[in-house]
């Protein structure tokens, strides 16, 4: 899971009525609107998922951590098992 993060204004998310902090889920339809409307802002992408979010946090606590994990063969799976190298955590990764 590779999240995807852009940085709207606060009259975005109003025009588009998201609420600001929260996970909304939306529609087939909404979810192409929404993309349309945000294709050309700038976009942060990061390791997600709550099992890598907290073998990531045992990392940065110190403590040992490894991850088993089966990635996409695309840019996403590739972006995944780069950033879990760059926080130390080794993976049996599988495509």
């Amino acid at each position: 899971l590779v999240d995807l993060e852009f940085k709207v204004s606060p009259e975005f998310l109003k025009e588009h009525e998201v609420k600001k902090g929260l996970m909304t889920l939306v529609d087939e339809d909404t979810q192409h609107r929404l993309i349309g409307a945000i294709e050309h802002h700038k976009t942060e992408k990061k390791s997600g998922g709550s099992a890598a979010n907290t073998v990531i946090a045992v990392s940065q606590f110190g403590g040992k951590a490894f991850y088993s994990c089966k990635v996409a063969a695309d840019e996403f799976g590739d972006f995944y098992l780069k950033d879990m190298e760059d926080a130390g955590i080794p993976t049996n990764f599988d495509r």
